[in-house]
């Protein structure tokens, strides 16, 4: 019991809070969800490898409204380990994107040779890197063609 309130008034002060607490962390809740859930629904995830080492390559369609910035930004929430690097490649929605080719892989090697095009792959359109001091890079690869992220 709260000093000065009967049982009564403490028990209901109480429930107030509650309620209002409840209310404000769902609020919170929601406004962060919502605003990681419209960045998130541009973008889906198709293939992944990570070798013995920590080394990753992300295969990640996306739909034709997202941005380059947009890409940046999600590229940047991706698993990373530093001192490693991470390497994500963009294909616009109704691209062949490599996925069984990619997560399958038995080596580094492997997951390089799923991502050719002479494979059947379509080409991706942005490619970003996270390096080992996970400094991000990103190439858009229809402006860059001959950039080496855009022939991974």
């Amino acid at each position: 019991m709260l000093a000065g309130l009967s049982r009564g008034q403490s028990y209901t002060l109480g429930f107030i809070v509650l309620v209002l607490g409840t209310v404000a962390i769902g609020w919170l809740g929601k406004s962060m969800l919502d605003a990681e859930l419209v960045g998130d629904a541009e973008f889906w995830h198709a293939g992944y490898y990570r070798d013995a080492s920590m080394e990753r390559v992300f295969t990640i369609g996306f739909v034709p409204t997202a941005t380059e910035s947009d890409v940046r930004r999600y590229a940047k929430q991706l698993t990373h380990t530093p001192g490693h690097s991470t390497t994500a490649l963009f294909y616009p929605e109704g691209s062949r994107i490599p996925t069984q080719g990619i997560t399958g892989a038995a080596n580094m090697a492997d997951a390089r040779q799923a991502l050719r095009i002479a494979g059947g792959a379509s080409p991706w359109r942005y490619a970003t890197v996270k390096d080992a001091q996970s400094v991000l890079r990103l190439v858009d690869c229809q402006a860059e063609p001959n950039d080496p992220l855009c022939r991974f």
